[in-house]
């Protein structure tokens, strides 16, 4: 049992100007990802790949009408989303102990074409938020971001982040080209297992995430999770937690509510086609076993979820405020897990709340 209260499995820095003018590699620094002020309005770019405003990073704790697409870091981030000590005290506010930590700016870098700049990127962030969390190791767990189309690299990376100090890694939800059921990514799972660090499958890091808008951009959120289940079914029945099998996956802010049926359906089609399909798993091991053992899930205030626990695995489950998102619970989410917990037995909450994260992310 951990002495943390509540754990956030899924809360967020907002990258400050200076992230990759500082920290990006000699060769790369020149093209480094920079905020450029428009108008009134301060905006990341990275040559032909817009990163977006900085206000649509931000937004925790504001009511709907009052939320804005444009902005500047003065007026509307958070300081605590770039400066850790004045973090403590938002998080204080929103009775939260702990954070496991995923970037903003950088989550929209793996629209990133050029494979090597790409992963330049992704290194000096990863140095970055191991210097962040450093001066509160049981309170801020950062999780690094991998490119994967050097596989051997992103295995690197996986090593150099375990030394740095971070205990995970994030990879596109969606990988372009193969899936993860490839054994070319095999290197990569075999160093997350090594260095025991989960990856995680991040909503909105698809490889070319497509701009929406209106009625196409609600309908794409409606429907997110669908990238994350392929990507966990090709996994599970392709063997891959078979041939590794200490290996972590966390589905991040992808929700929960949709992994009841999953799994009744995955352990019924394991059943019922194994005559049709030749699959990695032998048929005595259902799929959902090697869900309950490896995969990992975070959420909000999915409360169908909650309700699909004993199914999905109350184990499996882990919180998120999303903080400072525009998504986030924050400074309500007490309030928050008092209704969507409500029935909860206490046990059963306290890890979902707080103990599976610690366990997954080694807190002391």
């Amino acid at each position: 049992m951990t002495n943390y209260q509540v754990i956030s499995a899924d809360s967020h820095v907002i990258e400050p100007p200076n992230v990759w003018k500082d920290y990006m590699e000699p060769a790369y620094k020149a093209r480094a990802p920079h905020v450029v002020r428009e108008g009134e309005f301060d905006v990341w770019k990275c040559e032909g790949t817009v990163l977006g405003p900085v206000a649509a990073y931000a937004g925790a704790g504001k009511p709907s009408d009052k939320l804005k697409s444009h902005g500047t870091y003065e007026k509307d981030a958070p300081k605590g989303s770039y400066d850790p000590k004045a973090r403590l005290d938002e998080m204080a506010v929103d009775a939260v102990q702990a954070e496991v930590l995923y970037p903003s700016v950088a989550l929209r870098m793996f629209g990133i074409p050029e494979p090597d700049f790409q992963a330049a990127c992704f290194r000096a962030y990863n140095s970055w938020i191991a210097d962040f969390c450093k001066p509160y190791p049981n309170i801020f767990k950062g999780i690094g971001i991998l490119s994967t189309d050097d596989i051997e690299a992103a295995a690197g990376e996986v090593r150099r982040s375990k030394k740095l100090g971070l205990s995970g890694v994030s990879i596109s939800v969606s990988p372009e080209g193969r899936p993860y059921s490839d054994p070319t990514f095999d290197p990569l799972w075999s160093a997350a297992e090594e260095c025991d660090m989960p990856i995680s499958l991040h909503i909105l890091t698809e490889r070319k995430h497509k701009q929406r808008m209106g009625e196409d951009f609600l309908s794409g959120q409606v429907t997110e999770s669908v990238m994350v289940q392929d990507a966990l079914a090709r996994m599970i029945f392709s063997g891959v937690f078979l041939k590794y099998p200490k290996l972590k996956i966390v589905s991040a802010e992808n929700d929960i509510g949709w992994a009841g049926y999953f799994l009744e359906r995955a352990d019924y089609l394991h059943d019922r086609r194994q005559v049709f399909h030749k699959m990695g798993i032998p048929r005595d091991m259902l799929p959902s076993h090697f869900f309950h053992k490896h995969v990992f899930l975070t959420f909000m205030r999915d409360r169908s979820g909650i309700m699909l626990r004993s199914i999905i695995g109350v184990e499996n489950l882990m919180w998120a405020s999303d903080y400072p998102h525009l998504d986030s619970t924050w400074p309500n989410s007490m309030k928050l897990i008092e209704r969507i917990f409500a029935g909860v037995p206490e046990g059963e909450r306290r890890k979902i709340i707080a103990e599976n994260a610690a366990n997954l992310y080694r807190y002391a």
